[in-house]
């Protein structure tokens, strides 16, 4: 079954306006949960990965199965799969990329295409978040997250942290570092994204000698202490920091933001590819959906993962701030990747 929708209704329905459903996963046979014991899948550490572990492998060990879980940065998990192109099993089932760089991957050869057999929950996915390669699993946007208790008045712009105000007081974490490419070509004026324009900006940024960090859990710990003030986030992240108690609002920058979809695809080599898609399907499930927007902020990517309304106007963005997002150009995104992240080491972290 398809969904073909407008914008509006994906907005609404993304993000949810009705009360949770019971459980409703549409599990595999038994003979299929049998035969899939074990499914290892590469992913980030940290708060991802305890939210999978909480919200998607109870489902697969209800099953009979079990998750591994190969945690490393993203960069880590790319170079890996490519390693392990030609070898006939790979070693992972699985692997964990935002949209952008799963792209990257299938332009590789890495990634099976998805086999909706295997993966029944897929009807349920919103039609502009579909692929042949991945499933999306949450989606959000990146912008300005800042502390009200230091930045009275909300940040209007990313090129807010260009004030001298702020000098020391921008935190950024490494593993986004593309997408403040993205972030900064908006900034200069550029509605598509092209991170070469994005230098432009950072170059700017980098005289107001900004913080660079390992993870965002260590901008979370900056922004705690106040060390930093301010930082270019997905507005979920801000949602879960609020609830752990960092003094943080979100702010949607007048020059757009930063679509971000997290998305998760089965290798070619898995070794266990049957369980790969299994645990793809587990992703989809609506309880798990609802519990990652309840936990993590970002909206559902499945029609029957009905929200709370309070819910809703959290994790959700208006009309008008949907328009906004920018539209990633994904062949341009991989082609000019390798140079911004020379950049990006060789250049704007330098001295920081």
């Amino acid at each position: 079954m398809t969904y073909r929708i407008d914008r509006r209704k994906f907005l609404q329905t993304a993000s949810g306006l009705l009360v949770a459903p019971a459980l409703g996963l549409e599990t595999l046979s038994a003979r299929a949960a049998t035969a899939c014991p074990n499914v290892v899948v590469g992913t980030w550490g940290g708060d991802y990965e305890r939210l999978l572990d909480k919200n998607v492998a109870p489902i697969i060990k209800a099953q009979g199965g079990a998750v591994t879980y190969a945690t490393a940065d993203q960069v880590s998990r790319m170079t890996k799969m490519r390693a392990e192109k030609m070898l006939r099993h790979g070693s992972l089932d699985v692997s964990c990329l935002a949209d952008t760089d799963m792209f990257i991957m299938n332009q590789a050869g890495t990634l099976a295409p998805v086999e909706a057999s295997l993966v029944p929950n897929e009807a349920n996915v919103f039609e502009p978040l579909r692929k042949a390669y991945s499933v999306p699993h949450i989606f959000s946007a990146m912008g300005i997250v800042y502390n009200p208790e230091k930045i009275p008045t909300a940040p209007d712009a990313f090129k807010a942290a260009l004030d001298p105000r702020f000098k020391n007081r921008v935190g950024l974490s490494d593993i986004l570092f593309a997408y403040y490419g993205m972030a900064g070509a908006l900034a200069a004026g550029d509605p598509k994204g092209d991170l070469s324009k994005g230098i432009k900006f950072l170059r700017e940024l980098k005289q107001n000698r900004p913080k660079v960090y390992p993870s965002n859990e260590a901008v979370a710990s900056a922004l705690k202490t106040g060390d930093i003030w301010m930082t270019f986030m997905w507005k979920a992240r801000a949602l879960q920091w609020k609830k752990q108690g960092v003094p943080v609002e979100f702010a949607f920058p007048s020059e757009g933001a930063i679509p971000a979809v997290f998305e998760a695809a089965v290798l070619k080599n898995a070794p266990e590819k049957a369980c790969g898609f299994n645990y793809l399907n587990a992703m989809l499930d609506p309880h798990a959906q609802v519990e990652f927007a309840s936990t993590m902020g970002y909206a559902p990517t499945v029609s029957n993962a009905k929200l709370p309304a309070d819910l809703q106007q959290s994790v959700g963005f208006t009309d008008a701030q949907l328009s906004k997002f920018l539209k990633p150009d994904y062949q341009a995104f991989a082609a000019q990747k390798p140079a911004f992240l020379k950049y990006w080491s060789e250049d704007f972290k330098v001295g920081l």
